[in-house]
């Protein structure tokens, strides 16, 4: 008796692992990753709803030498394509070309991490160094620079999207110039309660650990 229901849980389980594997075998056919998956960034059935994205606005300021002006960061989670990704607007960039090379940064760039960014909160600090992506934006002349996480193995942006879903963390974005002798932009960032609670309902999507 007790073999039967043994062999009867054997064959049980067998059957939840066959068809665990057949579920499992189209999104992993097609490259995505098992955290996808599993968190449901990608949906396990054709057609299915994945997690949804969305994005947030930061207001700071930006600073060349002794110019400073606003600045927005938009922080957005995009589960079925880009992921992660950051973006610095900032505004009127032509009267500051003469002292920094904002055309040598248009289109999709380089390899080169030209960009530096440093998350700051209670008890850790995160830093990085990526490629950027530049483009003219906006009615008032603004000039956008992106970064983008990685779609395979860790996302160096989920970190610092985690650390950013806390009140009172700082970021800083330090944007070298492509051109030699340019002094670099500085952005700063900080976090307040209501900034938090809408960049966690924004990247939620986005910020499950890989496996």
């Amino acid at each position: 008796m007790e073999d039967e229901m043994r062999l009867r849980i054997g064959v049980a389980l067998a059957v939840v692992g066959i068809a665990a594997v057949a579920l499992l075998a189209g999104p992993l056919s097609r490259g995505d990753r098992l955290s996808d998956i599993l968190t449901g960034r990608t949906p396990l059935l054709a057609g299915g709803t994945r997690a949804p994205g969305g994005g947030a606005n930061l207001t700071g300021t930006a600073d060349l030498g002794t110019d400073q002006r606003p600045a927005t960061l938009y922080l957005a989670c995009d589960p079925g394509g880009t992921g992660l990704s950051a973006a610095l607007t900032v505004p009127r960039f032509a009267e500051l070309a003469p002292r920094f090379d904002f055309a040598g940064l248009e289109g999709s760039g380089s390899a080169t991490p030209l960009t530096g960014i440093l998350v700051s909160s209670a008890g850790s600090v995160r830093s990085m160094r990526m490629p950027v992506q530049g483009a003219a934006t906006g009615a008032d002349s603004g000039f956008t620079l992106t970064v983008t996480g990685a779609r395979r193995g860790e996302d160096p942006l989920r970190g610092l999207a985690v650390a950013l879903t806390q009140p009172g963390t700082k970021l800083t974005w330090t944007q070298a110039s492509p051109r030699s002798g340019d002094p670099a932009l500085t952005a700063v960032f900080t976090v307040a309660e209501s900034d938090a609670t809408a960049l966690k309902g924004a990247l939620t999507g986005c910020l499950a650990a890989p496996f």
